[in-house]
């Protein structure tokens, strides 16, 4: 994670602080995350439309349930923007597959209902963690933390305001006469109308708090990780060391003066108090009144009864009810008609079928991937004997980075694989994944596990497991396509 090009201002901040971020990056970027949302929510409430219209409250749980397939590509978008890089709707689409499918079938069923949802999202989409690994990692980031939890009640609680608040626009505009008098029994009566004019505003209460949801969920992952591992403090050392790196030397020797200092002064008992001076004066200060006060009040309640007052009111016509469905429906089947035509030029777009996706395709990679070079002049001739020579040496480190650097060479130069700028190894090894054969995949795999032990946990692999994945790197990869 490159932090030097993170466009928010890192610094301690409390969980709640925390959530504040997250609500502004949501208002500053709502516009992108709202059609990003719209995007991926309305093909599937479409669909349940078609397939459910005799049961709109079916129409409505589907809705609901399936709100962990809208909300990954909110995070992967939102994650890159965070960094410097601007992606558009077509391009954050175009990488659903590789964003979606990982772990789908898991936040639809065992982790569907977990408060902390969007908290936990960033370390099984953005960091890939899976199994033991995730649950320790949670763990770990989840200690004494409860602002996720609140996000998601708060959350459920902000959309049925909002979706009560439209139903209760809708029936100001009624005039008084045409109103019906129990005004909240039609709302829940079996008018269909009714009921389809709910799942709209439902539907439209979620798209307004999805933003700040996952940002919200996302701000408090970044806060939490910035606490734990100091990314204030590594960015103020990185701007200090150009200069102070002169004064090192001066710096060590008046450390060392201020030790020996201290160890030689004898200790001095002035400042010492005894036990019941000290107890004295804590009783004077707490004593203040600043420290606290009663204080009673009193107040007249009215405990009569009050009479409610029962106004009549015409009976409510309901003629222009069926109209008004029947023109419901057949905007839902036009909007169906447009979306699939528009799905399926997507699909072309996505393929070889246009020359704007080839085009595309064809733009330069990076040359540095996580720091690495990853460019074809940047490997020696023979890859196998030089990793087979650094490990003679006793430097498994940097034989396992020019393994894991060759692998990315072939990959993205021979092969074709598109890697962003801004991606991690999770992400990285779901994309190969998702693109290359599975021996590939599962080489690949294994490799980014043991590299990120090794640069991010300094767990030193043993040099026989090296010497293994070069032996499986040489079957892969050993002689480049062009030859």
């Amino acid at each position: 994670m490159q932090l030097d090009r993170i466009s928010a201002n890192i610094r301690y901040r409390t969980p709640w602080e925390g959530l504040d971020l997250g609500f502004v990056m949501a208002r500053q970027w709502f516009w992108p995350l709202w059609r990003l949302w719209f995007a991926t929510a309305l093909p599937v409430t479409l669909l349940a439309v078609v397939l459910l219209q005799q049961w709109p409250w079916a129409v409505a749980l589907v809705m609901w349930w399936f709100k962990p397939l809208y909300e990954p590509l909110l995070l992967f978008w939102l994650s890159r923007r965070l960094f410097g890089e601007e992606l558009t709707l077509r391009e954050t689409l175009g990488q659903w597959r590789a964003v979606l499918r990982p772990r789908l079938l898991a936040n639809l069923t065992l982790r569907r209902l977990s408060s902390n949802r969007s908290f936990f999202m960033p370390v099984s989409h953005l960091e890939g963690l899976t199994g033991e690994a995730r649950s320790k990692r949670l763990q770990v980031l989840s200690a004494n933390q409860s602002v996720g939890t609140w996000l998601t009640v708060g959350g459920i609680h902000f959309e049925g305001v909002l979706q009560f608040s439209f139903l209760l626009l809708l029936l100001y505009l009624i005039p008084d006469e045409l109103r019906p008098d129990d005004w909240l029994e039609m709302l829940q009566g079996e008018e269909p109308v009714f009921a389809w004019l709910s799942n709209a505003f439902g539907l439209l209460a979620m798209s307004i708090m999805a933003p700040f949801y996952v940002a919200g969920g996302f701000a408090l992952y970044l806060t939490r990780r910035s606490v734990l591992e100091a990314w204030d403090l590594e960015l103020a050392f990185r701007r200090m060391a150009p200069r102070f790196k002169p004064a090192r030397a001066t710096a060590a020797l008046l450390l060392g003066c201020a030790l020996l200092f201290g160890m030689v002064w004898p200790a001095s008992d002035s400042w010492a108090l005894e036990h019941a001076e000290s107890k004295q004066i804590i009783e004077e200060v707490l004593a203040h009144e600043d420290f606290g006060s009663k204080r009673m009040e009193k107040y007249w309640r009215y405990i009569g009864e009050r009479d409610a007052e029962k106004k009549e009111r015409p009976e409510w016509n309901t003629s222009w009810v069926p109209i008004v469905a029947e023109l419901f429906e057949y905007l839902l089947w036009v909007a169906a008609v447009v979306l699939l035509g528009w799905l399926l030029l997507y699909l072309l777009r996505l393929t070889d079928w246009l020359p704007q996706r080839r085009t595309a395709r064809n733009a330069a990679p990076s040359p540095v991937l996580f720091g690495l070079p990853v460019t074809p002049e940047s490997l020696p001739q023979d890859v196998v004997a030089a990793v087979t020579a650094l490990l003679a040496e006793g430097r498994i480190r940097p034989a396992l980075s020019l393994l894991y650097r060759a692998t990315l060479v072939r990959l993205i130069h021979e092969h074709h694989v598109r890697i962003p700028d801004s991606a991690t190894e999770g992400e990285c090894q779901r994309i190969v994944g998702s693109q290359r054969p599975q021996a590939e995949g599962d080489f690949f795999a294994r490799l980014t596990r043991v590299w990120v032990w090794c640069a991010y946990g300094h767990v030193v692999p043993a040099a026989q497991d090296i010497a293994a994945l070069a032996a499986t790197w040489q079957q892969l990869y050993g002689v480049p396509e062009h030859e």
